[in-house]
Formats: structure tokens, sequence, C-alpha cells
């Protein structure tokens, strides 16, 4: 009767143990300097006269590429300067600008001179601008 009687208990025990709650491990702590924080700014300014239009844009890094691509697909690259990492096109009428254009990374800069430049000239640099300005601001 006793083993009985310990079979029962330890069963009891056993079962009782099997009812218990998991136990959960604590998080991994994280130190400052592992925490990432990411911000995005951009800003476009356009200024469009009668006798000229210019275009200012500064921007996320990761937007370099998308906005180089845009500017070597309707730039013609006779004009174009590189120095380092930064490109330059430049259109000359004598003495004059007629055009420029110089991107760095993070920033653009385009003027045109609107008496010196014919009028396809000047609708194609509004229109790129209103390209660079929504892959600037939307992406």
């Amino acid at each position: 009767m006793k083993i009985i009687i310990v079979f029962i208990f330890t069963a009891i025990s056993f079962l009782a143990n099997c009812q218990s709650r998991p136990a959960v491990p604590n998080p991994p702590k994280i130190k400052k300097s592992e925490t990432k924080t990411t911000s995005s700014s951009s800003s476009v300014s356009v200024q469009n006269s009668d006798s000229s239009y210019g275009f200012k844009a500064s921007f996320d890094f990761d937007k370099n590429d998308k906005v180089k691509r845009i500017l070597m697909d309707h730039l013609d690259e006779k004009y174009l300067i590189s120095k380092g990492e930064v490109l330059i096109w430049k259109k000359m009428d004598a003495d004059e600008i007629v055009y420029s254009v110089t991107f760095k990374k993070g920033s653009l800069k385009m003027y045109v001179d609107k008496e010196l430049s014919s009028g396809n000239t000047v609708r194609e640099f509004e229109k790129l601008g209103d390209k660079l300005k929504e892959t600037i601001s939307n992406d």
C-alpha cells in the first residue's frame, strides 16, 4: 500500500510540474550605440522669371543615383565636365552662360538664361525640373 501512495504522489507532483508555465527569456539589451535612427530630408526651390530659370535642390544621398541617371539621360554629354564626383554641364555662347547644371552628392543647381536660350531649351529644362522635383520629393 505504501508503494501505491508513493506512486500516486509522484504521479501528481509530475503532473503538477507539467502544468507550470515555461520560462520566457529576457530580450537582449541594446546598447545606445547600436540603435539607428534615420531621417529623410529634401528641399527643392524653383525660380522662373521672364529672363531666367533656376532650380536648386538638396536631397538624401540615397537619391543620388536616380537624380544622376535623369541628368545623364536628358543633358548633352558634350557639355559635361567631370571634376571627381562633381558633374557640371555648361553651355556657353561667346562669353555668356546659356545654361549650367551642377550635380554634387546630395545637391543640384540648374540655371538657364532665357534670353540666350531657345524656347525649346527652356521648356525642356522646365520639364526636367518638374521630373527632378517629383523624384526628389516623392521617393
